[in-house]
């Protein structure tokens, strides 16, 4: 029998402590509105998550896209791979050589605490356990993580994102660069200049930032918003936000009045959106005249029952040459 109810009932806290209790092992389905996630638990241990917002593979590769391990159009090939051939995406991943098991294991370990980290944020919701689980998880790159790890730092999340929202503008509001931050030498800038120039870098021209805040600023090559550089950034969604409020505050991102438009990736477009749109053609010339045949051959076919009625059918036409005989 499944465990259903809302969340403003019994909290995801509660949730994830009853199930880490007992022991059980089975599918938690969170919902709000249209979407929803999907955590796996086996015999109390979260084995995997999915979301219908976000593919999982398809996030996973992104990220190690980001992180140098892979190129867009190599993604882009493995995911098409992946279409035709039915393989897991982890499993190409490692077949390329490109990626080791400790960089897929990280990628999907931080790809499902960034979702369901999220969930913990919902002010509302529903929620349903039953003890089915898939026969396709991925067990062998997801070891089992221990609930009281994902509680203690959603503990950590719940309680700093309240503050670090404060700060921030709306997260569709695009940012740009100040001519200060335009002006700044940056360390990664000036440190890959001296790997190729064959010198050390001199520490009197530190930026005096963090490596995540120069990171940050680098997305910001022109007009972002907080949730285009969600979407591109290696840093969970709290870091970055903190990262972006500490940066406006220091007079390095500013609120930009240009009009911003998310581009999406190539390899996070599914298939059916890259084929070409045809616009419907009008019905063709035979349409109507056999419309007319369909509804008048029924008439012209039609018997009567009874001989002393209006014939109009074909049987009314035909001679009689029969005598019925006379009793």
């Amino acid at each position: 029998m499944a465990l259903e109810g809302s969340l403003r009932d019994f909290d995801l806290f509660s949730l994830f402590n009853m199930i880490k209790t007992q022991g059980k092992s089975g599918t938690l389905v969170l919902s709000r509105g249209q979407e929803f996630v999907k955590i796996f638990f086996d015999q109390g241990d979260i084995v995997g998550c999915d979301s219908n917002q976000v593919r999982m593979e398809d996030r996973v590769g992104a990220m190690l896209v980001r992180l140098g391990r892979l190129s867009g159009d190599e993604l882009l090939a493995m995911i098409q791979q992946q279409r035709q051939t039915l393989k897991r995406m982890g499993t190409l991943l490692l077949e390329s050589g490109k990626v080791s098991n400790q960089d897929l294991e990280d990628a999907l370990f931080n790809q499902a605490m960034s979702i369901i980290y999220r969930t913990f944020r919902w002010i509302e919701g529903d929620y349903r356990f039953d003890s089915m689980l898939p026969m396709e998880m991925d067990r062998e790159n997801f070891p089992p993580i221990p609930v009281d790890t994902v509680l203690m730092e959603a503990a950590r999340i719940m309680d700093e994102w309240p503050e670090v929202q404060r700060r921030l503008p709306d997260n569709a509001i695009p940012l740009q660069k100040t001519a200060q931050a335009m002006a700044l030498k940056l360390d990664i800038d000036q440190e890959l200049s001296s790997v190729f120039d064959g010198r050390e870098s001199s520490r009197s021209e530190r930026s005096g930032l963090t490596h995540e805040q120069e990171t940050v600023l680098m997305y910001v090559t022109e007009p972002q918003s907080i949730q285009g550089i969600l979407q591109i950034t290696r840093y969970d969604e709290l870091d970055t936000c903190k990262v972006i409020a500490e940066l406006l505050e220091m007079g390095l991102l500013e609120v930009s009045q240009e009009h911003v438009t998310t581009q999406t990736p190539s390899w996070s477009v599914p298939s059916d959106t890259q084929r070409e749109v045809f616009e419907p053609a009008g019905p063709s010339a035979w349409f109507w005249p056999l419309v007319a045949v369909l509804l008048l051959t029924p008439i012209f076919l039609y018997v009567p029952k009874s001989r002393a009625s209006l014939n109009l059918g074909w049987a009314a036409s035909s001679p009689r040459t029969s005598t019925w005989p006379r009793m």
